[in-house]
């Protein structure tokens, strides 16, 4: 009995907790060359890893303590900055948020009257609409081939010019593969080659330069195929659940 209760015990502790919520905290407002904090604490998820990372802005800055939960931005120029904030747990499953900075009064002044619809450089303030992602993926070849992500056929209602970014969602166990793994993880069209056998799960987040959505794409099983049987296209859009697909036997 003593010897059962323990290993109860011992898997409930293995057990995965939720996955991680991002939380990259509110907007800050505030003039050029003051410093900024950044605040991921409301972030969820156990034995969390922080990594802050500037997305866009009118210039280059370097984040104080971007590995940390609370992170330091010195902006030199007046304009929006657009921060991002990843958080990965123990299992290493990642989760990303983002916040803007304000800096300047002109800016800020005019993005706080509404700042759910900011709007860039020409077009009227308060009618920026989000883009919208849109997802595809290529079966590989077997172990080791390439598995090829799609996210061309992602838009903004607005015309805005997209940015992109893929990252895994989840691997299989022994996979040694990182985000750093995906070949072109901020262009439209990405790839990857699976190292281990097992199901893939990738993320792709959409931007224009303030709003963003994301698609996810999971299921992708690789195994090894032969060179004669078929390939099909894996196609995952919002709001569409999709079976697991197997490339491989």
């Amino acid at each position: 009995m003593f010897r059962a209760l323990s290993l109860l015990a011992l898997l409930a502790g293995c057990a995965p907790t939720p996955a991680p919520v991002a939380d990259a905290g509110a907007l800050v407002v505030g003039s050029s060359h003051e410093v900024y904090l950044l605040d991921g604490s409301s972030s969820q998820g156990e034995g969390l890893r922080y990594s802050w990372a500037l997305l866009d802005g009118p210039a280059d800055v370097d984040l104080t303590d971007a590995d940390a939960q609370t992170a330091y931005l010195q902006p030199t120029e007046e304009g929006v900055y657009t921060l991002s904030l990843t958080v990965c747990d123990r299992w290493d499953r990642c989760d990303e948020a983002e916040t803007w900075a304000l800096v300047g009064e002109a800016v800020s002044r005019q993005r706080l009257a509404s700042f759910g619809g900011v709007a860039l450089d020409v077009k009227p303030f308060g009618k920026n609409r989000a883009p919208e992602a849109e997802a595809s993926t290529r079966r590989s070849l077997g172990l080791g081939g390439t598995i090829k992500l799609d996210g061309s056929a992602s838009s903004d209602p607005d015309g805005d010019s997209l940015r992109y970014r893929w990252t895994f969602t989840s691997r299989p166990a022994g996979s040694a593969l990182t985000d750093a793994d995906i070949t072109n993880s901020t262009s439209a069209l990405a790839s990857f080659s699976g190292d281990v056998k097992g199901t893939y799960g990738v993320k792709l987040v959409v931007r224009d330069g303030m709003l963003s959505d994301s698609v996810q794409v999971e299921g992708l099983i690789v195994g090894i195929l032969d060179d004669n049987d078929p390939l099909d296209d894996l196609t995952r859009r919002p709001g569409e659940p999709r079976a697991a697909e197997t490339v491989g036997p």
